[in-house]
């Protein structure tokens, strides 16, 4: 009788310490990796939207806000700039607001380039606090 409870306290006690290693490692790795960063649109337009100048915010809507990201996320993706990479890019932010304004005009839509401007700025920081991108890169520095 009490070889068996010695038996069971010495399968529980093994039971325990292999579940705290285990847990305990995958404690560790998980805190040590970093989290993917997730762009998700309702919240990147609430997020861009909270912090745009009141001159913009008093002018154009969230849906605006959300049509001129997702405009933008059209273009990106189009030109390959939406996609993983270790690659330095250098994005032009007239060219970027340009063909925000024909796509606004595609859908029968016009908006002030300032506008789209303030928009593409609050993704840009949208995307920073996310952790999608990093700083903005010194001109100054050699690459």
């Amino acid at each position: 009788m009490i070889l068996a409870v010695v038996i069971g306290v010495l399968i529980f006690v093994l039971v325990f310490a292999i579940a705290a290693v285990t847990i305990g490692r995958e404690t560790h790795r998980l805190d040590s990796d970093a989290p993917a960063p997730s762009f998700e649109l309702i919240d990147a337009v609430d997020w861009i939207s909270e912090r745009l100048p009141s001159s913009v915010s008093g002018q154009i809507s969230y849906a605006d806000v959300r049509d001129i990201v997702t405009w933008h996320l059209d273009l990106m993706a189009r030109s390959g700039m939406a996609q993983k990479s270790e690659e330095l890019l250098i994005v032009d932010d007239e060219s970027a607001v340009d063909a925000v304004i024909l796509r606004a005009a595609e859908e029968g839509r016009a908006f002030d380039p300032t506008h789209i401007r303030a928009v593409l700025d609050g993704e840009l920081g949208y995307l920073e606090a996310i952790g999608a991108v990093g700083p903005l890169a010194d001109p100054e520095k050699e690459l």
